[in-house]
């Protein structure tokens, strides 16, 4: 009997010290092949990826171990690169989880049933693999199993609006139009519903670092939140402990002061055709609704978005609806070249000093082109996006309104 007390209390003890240690991940399941390459990375910064630890699988079974001094959010994949000859056959396949340092445990029906993963995806795609474990991963299995079905449903009108836009010469007006009308306000309702679960498991798991994640991806789009959000989302998590995004989440929360929904549109230093310099003020008219087109000459989207602008802009008066091109050209070469050649009625604009294309990077978080913005009669931002359809119906609904 002695014995048996002191063996348990040697595991007991053992479990403690690989916590405090670090982090050990196991997996066997159907499908792992010996030579299977199975990687850590964290992702954080989804474009900066940190391995963290690699193995590779031996009789059926691979183990990552380390040490992580706060808990990061990673992916494991593993890869069958170096067991195929035909580069079609290559897979890297995964699961997501959040690491901290306890034992866990990677669970899955067959190796085929991990997904391929993009990081942009929704929690939906990726496969029927589950990492057991720890307190933190297992907060986030819970948020899983509850975004699962509602991304689900969200990634139906997504995925039909993506397809049209990339067939759209296979429609003809009517028919497109009459599609993105039927699925954009579905996408819309059914996202709201995606973002009403993620803020009722932040009210519930108010200091899990999790929640931090969960509000980072809630902000992250510019001039999708209104103030009142932002307010709750800051209130909420103010008491979670994360030295690794809550440094980072203060910076974006901090630039979302000027970029939430229904925010006045921030002035801009501009230049015009002929070198003069104004301020965008001057051509944003109290009263009406002004379409902020942001583009360049380069930009294949952007010209494409023209031919939907110009309708939208010659279907209204000017008392309802005015539009202002900002080229981001850096040669005016070029961008008088360009207005030739698209033969844009309305007024067109440059950042063309440093300062203005840094005002536009900080207050209107400007990282990639096309961007249209609908700003109301008042003055406040409405609507931002990179879709001519989607500004179209928004406009509409609120002239309607």
């Amino acid at each position: 009997m002695r014995q048996l007390y002191y063996i348990v209390v040697a595991l007991l003890l053992c479990g403690a010290c690989d916590k405090q240690g670090g982090y050990v991940i196991r997996g066997s399941f159907p499908g792992l092949k010996d030579g299977m390459i199975v990687k850590l990375n964290q992702i954080e910064d989804p474009f900066n990826e940190i391995n963290l630890s690699i193995d590779t699988v031996r009789n059926g079974q691979f183990e990552l171990k380390g040490v992580t001094p706060s808990p990061v959010f990673c992916k494991i994949t593993i890869s069958n690169k170096d067991l195929v000859t035909d580069k079609k056959e290559i897979k890297n396949n995964g699961t997501l989880l959040f690491l901290d340092n306890s034992k866990m445990e990677l669970q899955a029906e067959h190796y085929d049933s991990l997904s391929y993963i993009i990081f942009m995806h929704p929690l939906s795609t990726r496969g029927k693999a589950k990492v057991t474990g720890g307190p933190l991963q297992t907060e986030f299995n819970h948020y899983r199993e509850v975004l699962q079905p509602l991304e689900a449903d969200a990634d139906i009108p997504s995925s039909k609006l993506l397809e049209a836009r990339f067939y759209k010469h296979q429609y003809s007006p009517e028919e497109y139009s009459k599609l993105y009308e039927e699925q954009y306000p579905l996408l819309l309702s059914r996202q709201a519903k995606v973002d009403a679960a993620r803020m009722d498991f932040i009210r519930q798991y108010p200091t899990s670092p999790l929640s931090l994640y969960i509000a980072e991806t809630l902000i992250n789009t510019e001039f999708s939140r209104t103030k009142e959000e932002l307010e709750e989302l800051s209130r909420i998590t103010a008491h979670v402990e994360d030295s690794v995004r809550k440094p980072r989440f203060l910076k974006r929360m901090e630039l979302a002061q000027f970029q939430y929904k229904g925010v006045i549109y921030t002035d801009l230093s501009l230049e015009t055709p002929t070198g003069e310099n104004v301020k965008l003020s001057e051509h944003i008219q109290p009263g009406r609704y002004t379409i902020l087109d942001f583009w360049a000459s380069w930009c294949g989207p952007c010209k494409a978005a023209i031919p939907s602008i110009k309708k939208l802009y010659n279907e209204y008066s000017r008392e309802v609806l005015d539009v202002i091109s900002v080229s981001v050209d850096e040669k005016n070469a070029d961008w008088q070249k360009a207005l030739k050649e698209e033969k844009m009625e309305w007024a067109q604009l440059r950042a063309a000093q440093r300062e203005s294309m840094m005002e536009l990077s900080f207050k209107y978080n400007l990282l990639s082109i096309p961007r249209l913005m609908l700003v109301d009669p008042e003055g406040k931002v409405v609507f931002s996006g990179n879709d001519a359809d989607a500004l179209r119906l928004t406009f509409k609904q609120l002239v309607r309104e």
